[in-house]
């Protein structure tokens, strides 16, 4: 009899310590794996930042479904300046400005009279000389180089879900209509198949917040100069 209750003490404190010890690890980890996975899924949210920005830019307005913004990408063109050398501080007590100093060099390029540029010390050796020249290159190039994915900037990374994305305007005290956008991706959607509670007292502990239940960029109903609500952690 002795022996059959040592082996239950035994039972019984080995089950609580197993309790204990999951209860920290659970937390510990499900805290891990939603850092994990939120790193990429911010990182996109940033693209569509980036993208929509851009878009904006050129047609003041934002894209309104992730198939326009993958076109706009895909075959849109966007001014990228041609940046080559700096004035010094001399030059711009001289007076020169950035304007100026390019419109010399561009006149020299068109005469082939380099005498004003090289007195100006707007020329740094063979084939370099003060540039400032705006070109238009393809938009996915420009903003994010060769090896982007555009078909992906919709898609949540880890998941097979889309971001939710709207646009909307808001109205300034001065009485100025405000374009605005928002992409976002609910708890649910990546942190879903972790441990349930833990879930659930996120969701809980941000609605009590009153903040946005996952991650998103921007916002439908004010202007917050396409923050996104990580860059404020709680």
């Amino acid at each position: 009899m002795k022996v059959i209750v040592k082996i239950l003490l035994v039972a019984a404190i080995v089950g609580l310590a197993y309790v204990s010890a999951m209860s920290i690890l659970t937390p510990i980890n499900f805290k891990k794996k939603k850092t994990e996975r939120e790193k990429p899924i911010i990182e996109r949210l940033i693209d569509i930042r980036t993208a929509q920005i851009s878009f904006k830019t050129q047609y003041n307005r934002h894209a309104a479904n992730f198939a326009e913004l993958e076109d706009f990408l895909n075959n849109g063109r966007i001014p990228t300046v041609l940046k080559e050398g700096e004035l010094t501080e001399k030059q711009r007590e001289d007076g020169l400005t950035e304007a100026s100093a390019a419109a010399i060099t561009a006149k020299a390029r068109a005469t082939g009279n380099w005498k004003e540029a090289t007195e100006k010390g707007l020329v740094y050796g063979e084939n370099k000389y003060f540039l400032r020249d705006t070109t238009w290159a393809n938009a996915k190039l420009a903003l994010f180089g060769e090896n982007f994915d555009v078909s992906s900037i919709g898609i949540v990374p880890g998941t097979n879900a889309s971001f939710k994305m709207d646009t909307a305007s808001v109205k300034t005290a001065s009485g100025f209509d405000i374009r605005i956008f928002e992409a976002s991706v609910d708890y649910d959607v990546y942190l879903g198949d972790l441990d349930k509670h833990q879930l659930k007292n996120l969701k809980d502990r941000t609605e009590k917040l009153e903040k946005f239940p996952g991650l998103k960029v921007g916002s439908l109903v004010e202007v917050n100069n396409y923050a996104g609500n990580w860059e404020k952690e709680f």
